[in-house]
């Protein structure tokens, strides 16, 4: 089974009275973000923990270059506030650099923002367990399904709808293990797993998922030991059906039981198929796959059987019934080999036609020219990118330093922080490029700009630091 690499990545009006304009009032744009008009007289600076969007209390805000003479720091209010003015801060001006650090946290630097409202969202570097509930039940018809044949078995895995961020930690919830009975003895299986072969057809998954509106939905596989038993790397595996289970909502800690998710008729499937263009220079690898977007309840990303160069059709529900009024897109990873993820570009096409093939017209290419010399960042832009970010990461391929680029330069410096938050040794600048029609730099939601990427791209350069 062909399986996907992980992208990682992977963020108006002014207030009067009488006539005479002043200042916006503070305020803090869920999620991150900025807006509100230029820097004039005033800056406000909201902190807040990018999983949780808790407001931070004691962060430090610096507002100015590394080699300022006279930056500006304030610590953020138990609001999670940092305000400026010009009174007390004479560099501060648009397009400004803002630097944000807090114990715990990956400190992050935003370069030329001009706005005058700005939320600055933090990770943790031992983030807090994501939020959870517990759901179990059945596939309805499952008992009904004809027993395989030696050497075969029919799997279902149950899973959730994904939110709607890329690299969301909240789609990676682990699942836990439950016991299946054959003739007197327990058998552990993956709880979210329904099995039918000659010995045994159980099918009460229990499914440890997110929390929100979602979609449960299960990938039923006629799995194929090719002969080898004891070889589980080889098996084939061919999806046969979905079921699938809409509507639902849950809140932390909630277990409900008693969901029967419904098989999809292979009369309510149809065939999609992509077309790629010629992979870029240094890139071997691809693969593909389609994303039903269900809005508020998120993703459901058909990633098996993947699909690349040669494998480029795949089936999918057709969008009738409960799925009506939603859209399919299409994401696509390029990079280095299977087990090389860089350099890496993906493409997301949104809103697709399946009934028509969908057709990646070209690959944004990577940085390039990456380098590290003296304590200077340096690149290339990449031609058509909206915004380039880059990341500073330990040899595990954690952030350490977050940066984004909204106005241009391809050559900076970092404040110095203590504790140096840069490990001593063999580190990571990863340089990433942004595509996003239609984004206002000086006004927008990171939430938002998330959902109109178009493409990614990115490479690394790995140096050591003293």
């Amino acid at each position: 089974m062909r399986k996907l690499l992980p992208f990682s990545w992977l963020a108006v009006g002014v207030l009067g009275c009488g006539g005479v304009s002043g200042p916006p009032a503070p305020r803090l744009i869920e999620g991150g973000g900025v807006g509100d008009g230029k820097i004039s007289s005033a800056l406000n600076v909201y902190v807040t923990d990018e999983d949780s969007r808790a407001v931070l209390s004691g962060a430090s805000v610096r507002v100015g270059e590394s080699s300022s003479a006279t930056p500006c720091t304030v610590l953020t209010d138990s609001t999670g506030l940092a305000k400026f003015v010009t009174a007390d801060c004479a560099s501060l001006k648009g397009p400004a650099t803002i630097t944000v650090s807090i114990a715990g946290y990956s400190p992050v630097t935003w370069i030329g923002i001009n706005a005058a409202n700005v939320t600055i969202p933090l990770k943790a570097t031992v983030p807090v367990a994501v939020d959870t509930a517990t759901a179990s039940g059945t596939i309805s018809g499952w008992a009904s399904l004809p027993v395989p044949p030696a050497n075969h078995q029919t799997l279902a895995l149950v899973s959730y709808s994904q939110t709607n961020d890329l690299g969301d930690r909240r789609n990676e919830i682990a699942q836990g293990m439950r016991n299946v009975n054959i003739n007197g003895t327990n058998y552990p299986i993956q709880s979210n797993v329904c099995v039918i072969n000659a010995a045994v057809s159980d099918c009460a998954w229990t499914l440890t998922t997110r929390t929100g509106q979602q979609v449960h939905y299960a990938v039923i596989v006629d799995q194929y030991d090719n002969l080898t038993p004891d070889l589980k790397t080889d098996d084939t595996y061919t999806v046969t059906g979905y079921a699938i289970k809409t509507g639902l909502d849950f809140a932390k800690g909630d277990m409900k039981t008693g969901e029967t998710l419904t098989m999809i008729a292979d009369a309510d499937m149809q065939t999609f198929t992509a077309a790629f263009p010629s992979l870029p220079s240094g890139m071997d690898f691809m693969g593909a796959f389609p994303a039903l977007e269900l809005g508020a309840e998120g993703r459901i990303p058909f990633t098996t059987p993947a699909l690349d160069m040669t494998h480029t059709s795949t089936r999918v529900p057709k969008l009738t019934g409960a799925l009506a009024g939603k859209a399919y897109s299409l994401i696509a990873q390029a990079q280095d080999a299977t087990d090389v993820k860089q350099p890496a570009t993906l493409a997301w096409l949104h809103d697709v036609d399946v009934n028509s093939t969908v057709a990646v017209s070209n690959w944004l290419p990577p940085p390039s020219n990456i380098s590290v010399l003296s304590g200077t960042y340096a690149f290339s832009a990449v031609a058509g990118a909206t915004v380039h970010g880059g990341e500073i990461q330990n040899m595990l391929g954690e952030r350490v330093w977050g940066i984004t680029i909204f106005d241009g330069p391809t050559s900076f410096t970092l404040p110095g922080l203590s504790p140096d938050p840069i490990p001593v040794g063999t580190v990571n600048f990863q340089v990433q490029a942004l595509q996003i029609p239609g984004t206002d730099i000086g006004n927008f939601k990171i939430d938002d700009i998330k959902q109109k990427i178009t493409a990614i791209s990115s490479d690394v350069f790995t140096f050591t630091h003293q």
